[in-house]
């Protein structure tokens, strides 16, 4: 068994790839051919543990994994990941997955933008700028030729701390703003990453012809976006990654259903637009919704991705698990 570190894997691959590997991982499950289980949690007095896990099926190999990933108070996030061959269930690697998972939810909402977004964006909105905003903001600037991006969160020195961080990663003009509003107007993709329990921006600044990805809010208690934007959003095309696990995780989803403002035969999964089975969007007109909860096929494909390049690169250190793999008596 191949182990990988933090330090190893961000040696190992950059967001063209990643997107490029879910692209795939989306195709393939518009196919029937990466199937998720969704996320699980454990609650504990200090904390929690939450567990998810997939298959994905190519035409010449597949992959099993599992992620888990503990939050305490004062402690953070720890994340690891464990990759198995679908085909001789030979346990191929065990990686810490901090940054595969920062990496994989970026690159889903640089898909939903190729597939969802207009072609002629100039201006974007990014609310949020924490760990995982950094991967949201490189991702849509790959996938659209955007010329500049509004950063909002609540506080000026974040912000500010994350654009000198960013704006050597991206070819964009990145400039901040002290108002949610000013992100919003005028950007033509809106992608949020917060951990807020309230919506954060007011859906009638929306213009006509907007994407919003919103990639924060992965508990039923979470929302991100409000009854506006699915308002506008219901004569367009609203997408999530997993339809199955939106209906107890998405708070966002859950709320505008209870609010009659939807209903859940308007919610497609983004395989169905990566296969080309439907387009992302109705018209050039049209607001559109994306809404990420993370996948775990998205990690099984990344994932098995890294330790192929691993192995080519003879990067990692080999574990010894022989008496784990061996078959019984």
């Amino acid at each position: 068994m191949l182990y990988l570190n933090e330090e190893e894997v961000e040696s190992l691959i950059e967001m063209p790839d990643v997107m490029r590997v879910v692209d795939e991982c989306f195709r393939l499950q518009g196919k029937g051919m990466a199937t998720n289980q969704p996320r699980r949690r454990v609650y504990v007095p200090d904390g929690m543990m939450h567990v998810m896990f997939a298959s994905l099926i190519r035409e010449n190999e597949g992959f099993l994994g599992l992620k888990t990933y503990t939050a305490f108070p004062g402690v953070g996030v720890r994340f690891i990941f464990l990759l198995w061959d679908a085909n001789s269930s030979e346990l191929l690697s065990l990686m810490e997955a901090n940054l595969l998972g920062q990496l994989r939810t970026g690159a889903a909402s640089g898909i939903a933008a190729k597939y969802m977004a207009n072609e002629s964006i100039e201006e974007a909105g990014l609310i949020g700028t924490g760990r995982q905003a950094g991967t949201q903001l490189e991702a849509i600037c790959l996938a659209r030729n955007i010329k500049k991006v509004k950063i909002f969160s609540r506080t000026k020195d974040k912000r500010e701390k994350f654009v000198m961080r960013m704006k050597d990663r991206v070819k964009t003009e990145l400039v901040t703003v002290d108002d949610p509003s000013k992100a919003v107007k005028g950007s033509k993709i809106v992608c949020t990453m917060t951990n807020a329990s309230e919506p954060v921006f007011d859906g009638k600044d929306l213009e006509p012809g907007t994407t919003v990805i919103a990639a924060g809010s992965n508990r039923i208690t979470n929302r991100e976006v409000d009854d506006e934007t699915f308002r506008k959003a219901s004569q367009g095309r609203i997408v999530t990654d997993n339809l199955e696990g939106a209906k107890f995780e998405s708070g966002d989803l859950v709320g505008a259903v209870r609010s009659n403002i939807i209903n859940w035969g308007q919610v497609v999964e983004i395989g169905m637009l990566a296969n080309g089975t439907m387009p992302g969007r109705l018209s050039e007109e049209e607001v559109n919704l994306f809404l990420s909860q993370g996948v775990a096929s998205e990690d099984v494909a990344l994932g098995s991705e890294i330790f192929k390049l691993a192995k080519e690169k003879k990067i990692g250190t080999k574990l010894p698990v022989d008496g784990f793999l061996k078959k019984p008596s």
